[in-house]
């Protein structure tokens, strides 16, 4: 079944520019080689929680590199974005997508794959297709209220 809310969009509006960048990363990179080279080192479901399928945690590292995040931005990225939720794989009203310490644990476990080779994958496949890649990072805008500050007209 498909979620109701993640199905509706405004009338003749344009995608954002955010989701049309990941459905054009969707269709080049190669996934399934990106699951096979880490999949002899992820870890195995045995007892207790599972661990996040391959799929989703290969997706979430390459929202983490493309766009320069942290572990704890990936994860917001991911709650608060419909393109990337549905670029991973997960519908926003479905089990909750990885959190920032699972998002690290595999950060660390593609960074130690020998000689890079995972992001050396990716970049083969962007040259492949002939796509230009720019890294970018998003920053997000922070507020600072002093303690007693009084916003402006508010003046005694």
């Amino acid at each position: 079944m498909t979620s109701l809310f993640c199905s509706v969009s405004w009338p003749r509006g344009r995608k954002p520019r955010r989701a049309r960048l990941l459905e054009r990363l969707e269709s080049l990179l190669p996934w399934v080689r990106l699951e096979q080279m880490i999949d002899p080192i992820y870890p195995k479901p045995t007892t207790g929680r599972p661990p996040y399928p391959l799929a989703v945690m290969v997706r979430t590292y390459v929202l983490l590199w493309l766009f320069d995040l942290s572990d704890e931005s990936a994860e917001d990225l991911i709650l608060d974005s419909h393109s990337a939720a549905a670029f991973v794989g997960l519908d926003p009203w479905k089990p909750r997508p990885p959190g920032a310490s699972a998002i690290g644990r595999f950060r660390l476990l593609v960074e130690a794959h020998e000689n890079d080779a995972f992001r050396f994958e990716i970049g083969l496949a962007l040259l492949g297709a002939k796509a230009e890649l720019r890294l970018g990072r998003i920053i997000e805008p922070r507020l600072k209220i002093k303690p007693g500050g009084v916003p402006p007209g508010n003046e005694k």
